[in-house]
């Protein structure tokens, strides 16, 4: 399979994911939809995530720099964190749940701003896209601790742009 057929793949996948993930959060903060089935589309989210942000740092990895290869990097701890966050907590802050919760919220932050700052130096997605990454992710984060009505704001804003970056690697104009 070709390059570009990857990255189109992994378009799809990233938007599918970028869907998702808000969904499951407006679920559970506006319509207490209860934590195992918002669990699960978070879960799958997620899944999906890891693999589209793999095509999304693949399509611009020479132009993005070291900061964008940390942001990468962090971004797939905070993944990886969030579906083992996802699976202990059932719908309860609990046991490694608990040690879990920080590091997911600060990898996303940073990761989001390092990656956003090295997708903005590559000019290869849509600029407003990756503002989009970082303004959802400081909402998010406090949001969580805060106010979760933060977290569906965010998590919506923070789709949008995930979902246009996948959009770009689906439509493989590149």
């Amino acid at each position: 399979m070709s390059s570009s057929n990857l990255f189109r793949w992994s378009g799809l996948v990233t938007i599918l994911g970028g869907v998702l993930l808000p969904t499951s959060w407006i679920l559970r903060f506006v319509f207490s939809v209860s934590r195992p089935y918002t669990g699960t589309v978070e879960f799958i989210a997620t899944i999906l995530l890891v693999f589209g942000f793999m095509g999304v740092y693949g399509f611009q990895h020479e132009q993005s720099g070291v900061l964008g290869f940390l942001g990468f990097v962090l971004i797939i701890i905070h993944s990886c964190c969030a579906l083992g966050e996802c699976w202990l907590q059932n719908g309860e802050l609990t046991g490694a749940a608990i040690v879990l919760a920080p590091i997911v919220g600060v990898t996303m932050l940073l990761g989001f701003i390092l990656l956003g700052i090295g997708s903005w130096q590559a000019n290869k997605l849509p600029r407003w896209a990756v503002v989009l990454w970082v303004i959802g992710g400081a909402l998010i984060v406090p949001g969580f601790a805060v106010q979760p009505i933060l977290v569906v704001i965010g998590g919506v804003i923070q789709g949008i742009g995930i979902v246009a970056a996948g959009a770009k690697l689906w439509m493989g104009k590149y």
